[in-house]
């Protein structure tokens, strides 16, 4: 089973459906994020997030959320998205970042 991709619009639209999932570092995390997505680690993923929920992974362009989501569903996550395009094509379709600290 592979990690489904979801395009920016379809995360837009099923974004209070998911869990989204920042997997870059926190410099990163702080110049710009999706509204809602929490940063957390490979490791704090095992430990809080139930292995049913429904999680999309974003980075900045896709490369890292498509590891990561793999690594993920190698380790019995079900219901796991990677963010096609990562943050940069979030931001190209028009929509926008938070900046800071907080989700």
């Amino acid at each position: 089973m592979n990690p489904s991709p979801l395009s920016p619009s379809q995360l837009k639209s099923r974004q209070n459906q998911l869990m989204v999932v920042d997997v870059r570092g926190w410099l990163e995390y702080l110049i710009g994020h999706i509204a809602g997505a929490k940063k957390m680690s490979r490791d704090r993923i095992l430990k809080e997030v139930p292995k049913d929920q429904a999680i999309a992974i974003t980075c900045l362009s896709g490369h890292r959320s498509d590891m990561a989501a793999q690594w993920l569903v190698a380790q019995g996550y079900s219901k796991v998205h990677s963010l096609k395009g990562g943050l940069l094509a979030w931001q190209s379709a028009g929509y926008s970042v938070h900046r800071g600290i907080r989700p």
